[in-house]
């Protein structure tokens, strides 16, 4: 096999990302428990995972970590002791699905299946229940004892099980085993929701919900709805299959089972039998957590009629509390031990590991992050990830249920290093985390400011205690030196200085600004005579720190005077105690010019407002509609001057404030398309990184989208030796201009926020047309 880069990631995700849940192609493949948001997880396999390493998840579910390390041009391993998450993960990585035999074999089945649906239509409830039925179904199958029947068939109506038992009868006679195996797929999707579990309730998407999902048991309740068998098989066979043909093109023929990916039934604990000990570049992990959900338990219906054995041996791995075979949390606690030190003997040296916690068993995270360190793993930092879009004003304990999960990342060490807790106290810690995020956002959200609270609390050993609070608690502990403005943002309350604890160009930056939105205009020795008296606290800044400043934020036309740049271009900064001004964050007004530089012009202020600075190509930059823009003149690349010279032409590059590019865009109305192409390999050469980051992107319209197309799939940079498809997106002018009416309002913006927008370009063995 190619061998590949390993070199790991310096540093840590420090922020969270948008969760995008529903927009991923296997979002509603099958039902299970608990899904990660796709969009969150390739964030993290991008950055800590090179392009062609390892990544493993032991505790894969429906097997969202294997998809996105495939879709990334990763390879990947992955476990789960639960066979129906076993099932789910491989069907759903297997690619390509040969969809022209899927529907010869739908089509033999639904032939089939004619004389029982016709039946099942005319038979009145006394010849159902007179019906001997002899087609295969799981009999005398028990169910969990805190389910409420006793056995498994006892979860259908009769028409319900005389349907599945034909069908699942007719889709074993399917010869091709690929087709069988996926229409089995779609069979095992329905069964939830043709059993007496499933109800009517408008509230859930998709017009009802199955007991096992909404309270983890088999609870049956007062008026279940008894649905067609086959309306909801052609259903999700069409489901299955657009799922599938959207899979196909991201995928193409990157999946070769044992080849770039394997899916095992085991436990987490017998990685070493399918990885060899420091082969693992990367894993990602959201393991089971305490009694929340007894997995095989709840999965009893399908590995009854999908002929999985379970054997006793599986069931005493099980990483659980409680359950039918009622296990203590030392047993969990044992399985869970096991299974990390598999997984650090996996890892290459100096790699990572990410794991999701969910805080409803806030009394394991000390027990389970002092096992990693223990095992060898150092503690790194915690990030505040949603899993959905929240709403915190009805939320009564924020600190309980923030974002739904956090993630931890832990690198692996050579030597066991412990962590200190920090000693500050609770309202401290608030406190100061809520300076920082209002000192860099110029005003912060109750939920901005707890997103960042949630980690800080970890590491001080005090989130127990902070989950005992409620919103008046914290509420109060802000109001003590912070106000809540109209705008619905926290700020310093007058007369109160930023604390030391806030970075020093960070509170000069602060302090400048607000100076010259009070004044308008101002000399420098009046800027120095605003600033000094409020940074005596810990620092005093020189005059080359307040200089630095004024070139960042603002011009002086006249060589005396400093006034701020276009203030929508700036970070939005609320009132000082000197400051009574309050100012609203409005659109960006765009400069008349072509579309083609108003693009690059929407994408430099974006690029300002996520925290970098803009490079703008050489012959776009003689525009004087960039000059209050104050782009990079260069940047630090070491590359051989051709190369320099196609870079220097890309139309606009996000980069660092030393000048390290971060990611390109080119604007193609008119031009050739494959001269970006070009441009983006030379930048390649040099920052290796941007592409495996995908942070190479081609805008254009969407009347050029048969030529972006033809590019994206043909050109001779596409596939072997370049892979340039692998590395790229392409977002259209349409998206671009929409999402920046909304990012153009923030004072600053994730830079997820606008690579959820970007689309990933065609497998070129697809050729598929572009959405």
């Amino acid at each position: 096999m190619t061998s590949f880069s390993t070199q790991s990631a310096a540093e840590p995700i420090r922020r969270a990302f948008p969760a995008e849940k529903s927009k991923a192609w296997h979002f509603k493949l099958h039902p299970y428990y608990t899904k990660q948001p796709s969009n969150v997880v390739a964030e993290y396999i991008r950055h800590f995972c090179p392009q062609g390493g390892l990544v493993v998840d032991p505790f894969c579910g429906t097997g969202v970590t294997g998809i996105e390390a495939l879709t990334n041009r990763r390879r990947t391993v992955c476990l789960d002791l639960d066979p129906l998450a076993a099932f789910i993960t491989r069907q759903t990585l297997l690619s390509p699905a040969d969809l022209n035999v899927f529907w010869e074999a739908f089509r033999q089945v639904e032939r089939e299946m004619r004389p029982t649906v016709t039946f099942l239509g005319k038979a009145s409830p006394k010849v159902l229940e007179e019906y001997k039925l002899e087609a295969w179904y799981p009999r005398g199958v028990k169910l969990p004892s805190n389910a409420d029947r006793g056995y498994v068939e006892d979860l259908f109506g009769k028409a319900q099980l005389i349907g599945l038992a034909h069908l699942r009868e007719a889709i074993m006679r399917v010869r091709d085993v690929q087709a069988r195996e996926l229409l089995l797929f779609a069979f095992s999707g329905i069964l939830a929701r043709a059993s007496i579990t499933y109800s009517i309730d408008s509230k859930h998407a998709g017009g009802g919900d199955s007991g096992i999902f909404k309270v983890y048991r088999y609870w049956v309740p007062p008026k279940p709805d008894y649905r067609d068998v086959w309306g909801l098989f052609a259903t999700r066979a069409r489901l299955v299959a657009s799922a599938k043909s959207r899979g196909n093109a991201v995928l193409g023929d990157y999946p070769v089972e044992e080849e770039t990916f394997s899916v095992h039934c085991d436990s987490a604990e017998n990685l070493l039998k399918y990885v060899k000990p420091k082969s693992v570049d990367y894993v990602y992990i959201d393991p089971p957590y305490g009694a929340h959900i007894t997995y095989l338990d709840l999965s009893t219906m399908w590995h009854a009629w999908l002929g999985f054995d379970v054997t006793k041996e599986q069931r005493a791995r099980e990483a659980i509390v409680g359950g039918e075979q009622q296990f203590d949390e030392k047993h969990y606690l044992d399985v869970l031990e096991e299974s990390f030190k598999a997984m650090f003997l996996s890892l290459k040296g100096d790699c990572w590991l990410s794991l999701v916690f969910h805080h409803k068993q806030t009394n394991l995270w000390y027990q389970i992050r002092d096992m990693l360190r223990y095992t060898g793993f150092t503690y790194v930092n915690t990030v505040a990830q949603p899993l959905a879009k929240q709403t915190f004003h009805k939320v009564k304990n924020p600190l309980r249920v923030l974002g739904e999960s956090l993630i931890v990342n832990f690198q692996k060490s050579s030597t066991r290093r412990i962590h200190q807790p920090m000693s500050l106290p609770m309202a401290n810690i608030i406190k100061n985390t809520a300076e920082r995020a209002i000192a860099r956002e110029g005003g912060a959200t109750t939920e901005e400011i707890m997103r960042e609270v949630v980690p800080e609390l970890f590491e001080a050993e005090l989130f127990i205690d902070a989950a005992s609070k409620n919103m008046g608690d914290i509420v109060a502990i802000l109001e003590s030196d912070f106000e809540l403005g109209s705008d619905d943002l926290w700020h310093l309350r007058p007369g109160r200085k930023l604390g030391d604890f806030i970075p020093s160009y960070d509170r000069v930056r602060y302090y400048v600004i607000s100076c010259l939105r009070t004044a308008r205009l101002a000399t420098f020795d009046e800027i120095v005579t605003k600033v000094l008296p409020l940074l005596t606290n810990g620092h005093e800044p020189t005059n080359q720190d307040i200089d630095g400043v004024l070139k960042e934020v603002a011009v002086s036309r006249d060589g005396i005077h400093w006034q701020l740049k276009d203030p929508s271009l700036l970070a939005i900064q609320e009132r000082l105690p000197f400051d009574s001004s309050v100012q609203e964050r409005v659109p960006v007004e765009i400069p008349p010019g072509t579309t083609h530089n108003q693009q690059i012009y929407r994408l430099a202020v974006l690029c300002l407002k996520a925290g970098f600075v803009p490079y703008i190509g050489k012959q776009e930059r003689i525009n004087p509609m960039f000059d209050q823009l104050n782009p990079l003149t260069s940047l630090d690349l070491r590359t051989d001057p051709t190369n320099q010279r196609r870079i220097e032409q890309i139309d606009i590059i996000w980069a660092t404030k030393d000048a390290r590019p971060v990611w390109a865009f080119e604007i193609e109305e008119s031009t050739s398309i494959l001269g970006a192409f070009e441009r983006f390999i030379a930048l390649l050469s040099a920052v290796p990184d941007i592409g495996r980051n995908r942070r190479i992107t081609v805008v254009a319209p969407k009347a050029r989208r048969r030529k972006l197309n033809q590019e994206l799939t043909t050109s001779s940079y596409i596939g072997n030796p370049q892979f340039l498809e692998n590395k790229l997106t392409y977002l259209y002018n349409e998206d671009l201009e929409k999402a920046f009416l909304r990012l153009s309002t923030k004072a600053t913006f994730q830079i997820g926020e606008l690579a959820g927008i970007c689309r990933l370009p065609p497998s070129p063995q697809s050729r598929g047309a572009l959405l």
